[in-house]
């Protein structure tokens, strides 16, 4: 087990957690998880196309969306997704045991920030063992309650989507994006994503399974009122200068949220902690 820093695809630094044989990177830029290697093979989706220069939005892995998810509640000036993603992190902490590989990623918010003027801070922990953990931390340092909406914007590889299926989202109600978030409910065992495919479903479980040819993983999380479902289709990815339209095929989303009235109130002194876990089998 070890942790030590790396210079990735030689364009950004980024911390590599080691457990056994097994390899995640992560960048101060973002507080972004950019690769999970497991078993040899890469268990996160990066772009081709994406862009690694520091403090921009990276097309992969695992983004960090908070304070809001997606477009700001009030004010569509503000920067989609927040602006986590974009910060600059600061490692608080690091762990090299024999039994797992940790760091902690940590982000002040005070009352100066325009974007989010709270005393807060939020902070990324992730473990390395025979599975990816990931967890945003959000603590309320001030006198009174704050409200955040947030996702880990998990992209995951597949072979392609004509093979690819998630399994237990039936009977669950959405709100689907591509048609102004009217709500349904879904009527699929497997529910593929052969049609651009943008939607917010209400599902409190405990994870969901990603079937791909002979590979199944594991999507565990926790504290998560919302799972968001992703994969833009041919036009809309034609027309993103960081994925384009022979790359879209490739990956779809599935992010461990709290989104639209899935909203988290913080009370001061207290903590909220969303989790989310990868297991490859």
């Amino acid at each position: 087990m070890s942790i030590e820093t790396i210079r990735f695809k030689e364009q950004l630094d980024a911390i590599q957690l080691t457990y056994k044989e097994d390899h995640a990177y992560v960048s101060l830029s973002g507080g972004h998880v950019l690769s999970y290697l497991a078993g040899g093979q890469e268990r996160l989706w990066m772009s081709p196309k994406a862009n690694l220069e520091a403090g921009k939005p990276i097309r992969g892995g695992i983004p960090v969306c908070w304070p809001w998810f997606g477009a700001h509640p009030s004010d569509e000036e503000k920067p989609a997704h927040g602006f986590a993603r974009t910060s600059i992190w600061t490692l608080v902490d690091a762990q090299d045991h024999e039994d797992f590989a940790s760091i902690t990623l940590g982000l002040e918010n005070s009352v100066a920030n325009p974007l989010f003027p709270y005393d807060c801070s939020v902070a990324i922990k992730v473990t390395l063992t025979d599975k990816l953990s990931v967890e945003l931390i959000t603590t309320n340092l001030g006198n009174q309650p704050i409200e955040i909406t947030q996702a880990l914007h998990t992209y995951l590889p597949i072979s392609d989507l004509d093979n690819a299926t998630i399994a237990g989202l039936e009977g669950v109600e959405y709100a689907d994006k591509l048609k102004a978030f009217a709500r349904s409910t879904e009527d699929r065992v497997s529910v593929d994503l052969k049609e651009p495919t943008d939607r917010v479903y209400f599902d409190h479980s405990n994870g969901l399974t990603l079937n791909d040819l002979d590979r199944e993983t594991r999507v565990y999380k926790q504290n998560s009122g919302t799972t968001v479902v992703w994969n833009p289709g041919i036009e809309t990815a034609g027309n993103m200068a960081d994925i384009g339209a022979d790359n879209y095929r490739g990956f779809l989303c599935i992010e461990a949220a709290n989104a639209m009235e899935d909203k988290v109130i913080i009370e001061p002194g207290e903590s909220f902690t969303l989790r989310q876990g990868i297991h490859s089998l």
